[in-house]
């Protein structure tokens, strides 16, 4: 019974002594003042290094040459001379048609050629002598005109001078009229024939008539005949160029990097009417990229260009900025337009191979050792300055005015000599963050969080050795107490 009465008030003091500990935390915290933590933002350090301002485009890797090989003649392929892999020299033959039945009609082309050119020949030269003859007889025929019309000159001038003086005589009364009308047709008739020459300065000339009689004693055929014999010589032509090609040939260095062809098939007839061959020159690869017209005012010939594809497995090759199309095209399902540019390795290209992606990262500007932030720091302001919002060691604003340099994709250079390395910049600044505006973050608070919960641990490990002491010395009473409770209750029994 003593002891079920001892251990019940040694419950109840202790339950009293927890409950004075946690009263003693409750006042504490409640003792505590509220501070403003400020406006939450999130901030980035300036760092100081290497920045680049490049643009990166992907396109497949082609040789700086290359040569589709057809044919468009329907011979079969009587060797093949080559493989894919095998590289080759210009000129070189790579495949051989069948041109036995080519040859056939080669010389019977010939043949006939031949024949009409003797043909021609004679009948030109038939042309010729009828053209000769044509011209003596004419000209036989002025010498006599010429002698007739002198006649008719001097019969028309004896005429007129009777003419004259019967006129002489009439006026004198001495002849009539009639006679004078009688001597007027005679004259009239001879002036007839002098007029029915063709005469120049004196000479009986050849008429149209004459011309047109010896044009007409040539040859009329001779322009069909040249005509066929053109045509015949452009048919053998045409078939000594197809002997020719019956040697398929490569018309550059390189290497052979597809046959679509066997032996046996016509050369008109390859895998999935492919061309026979493809020549390409691997040893100088290139890649053919297309740059916006909103960035091409920044691309340069010689510009450096790094680079990289999977192949490579991290590592880079070098190039550089080789061709600049002078007009620009449409881009594919887009208004904007590109302009094709084309990219030369100029480095070790050794692993890389023609056909594979490749990314071509063309560098445009660079800067070293300077100082770095995120883009989304900067500010622009009304009057077309620019600023970014420092946080100072009282976690206030501080704008300051920047210049900047630089710009990569992330980042950019900027100038201020109130900027240094570790400074902490406001990330997407808003209008209600002025000059002196008191900040917090997310790290802050968690410091904070974490010293506040650091503080209570002590606070309580204090109250908590304190109301021990104090409990031992309760509880050392309380037994004292309750030995002497325990002995009157003993004597009053007794």
């Amino acid at each position: 019974m003593k002891e079920k009465i001892a251990s019940h008030k040694k419950g109840i003091a202790i339950i009293i002594i927890i409950a004075l500990i946690a009263g003693a935390v409750v006042y504490k915290k409640k003792q505590t003042p509220v501070v403003d933590p400020g406006v939450m933002v999130t901030t980035a350090p300036v760092e100081r290094g290497e920045i680049k301002e490049s643009i990166s485009l992907r396109a497949p890797l082609e040789g700086t040459e290359s040569a589709e090989i057809v044919s468009r003649l329907h011979y079969e392929v009587l060797q093949l001379n080559v493989k894919e892999g095998d590289r080759v020299k210009r000129g070189q033959v790579l495949a051989v048609l069948d041109s036995d039945t080519l040859k056939q009609e080669i010389k019977r082309a010939e043949d006939q050629l031949a024949l009409a050119k003797v043909e021609n020949s004679e009948a030109s030269s038939r042309s010729a002598q009828n053209v000769e003859l044509a011209k003596a007889q004419l000209e036989d025929k002025l010498k006599d005109q010429q002698t007739a019309y002198e006649k008719a000159v001097l019969d028309r001038d004896e005429i007129k001078r009777k003419y004259d003086n019967i006129k002489t005589l009439v006026d004198a009364g001495i002849e009539t009229e009639e006679s004078l009308k009688e001597i007027q047709n005679t004259y009239d008739t001879a002036q007839q024939a002098v007029d029915s020459y063709t005469v120049e300065n004196g000479k009986v000339i050849a008429t149209t008539a004459d011309l047109k009689a010896i044009e007409n004693s040539a040859d009329n055929s001779a322009g069909s005949r040249a005509k066929s014999i053109a045509m015949l010589q452009t048919e053998l032509n045409n078939k000594r160029k197809d002997l020719e090609e019956c040697e398929i040939t490569s018309p550059i260095d390189g290497t052979i990097t597809r046959v679509n062809i066997k032996i046996g098939r016509f050369a008109d007839d390859t895998d999935d009417d492919k061309p026979m061959f493809v020549v390409e020159n691997i040893d100088q690869l290139e890649m053919d990229i297309l740059i916006s017209e909103y960035d091409i005012g920044r691309i340069e010939i010689g510009q450096p260009v790094t680079i990289t594809a999977d192949i490579l497995k991290g590592e880079a090759v070098e190039g550089v900025v080789d061709r600049i199309s002078p007009t620009g095209e449409e881009k594919s399902g887009s208004t904007e337009r590109v302009i094709p540019t084309t990219v030369r390795i100029t480095g070790d290209a050794k692993g890389l191979i023609a056909g594979i992606n490749a990314k071509a990262e063309i560098l445009i500007a660079q800067s070293q050792d300077t100082l770095i932030v995120p883009l989304e720091c900067l500010q622009e302001n009304e009057d077309g300055t620019t600023s970014v919002l420092k946080v100072n060691e009282q976690n206030q604003i501080e704008i300051i005015e920047v210049t900047t340099g630089v710009e990569s994709d992330i980042n950019v250079e900027v100038f201020s000599d109130l900027l240094n390395e570790g400074d902490n910049l406001v990330i997407s600044p808003t209008p209600d963050l002025t000059e002196g505006t008191l900040i917090t973050t997310p790290e802050m608070q968690m410091q904070q969080m974490e010293k506040d919960k650091n503080d209570d641990v002590e606070n309580t490990d204090d109250t908590e050795q304190s109301d021990s002491n104090d409990t031992e010395d309760n509880t050392e009473n309380n037994n004292s107490d309750e030995t002497e409770t325990d002995n009157a209750e003993i004597d009053n029994v007794e």
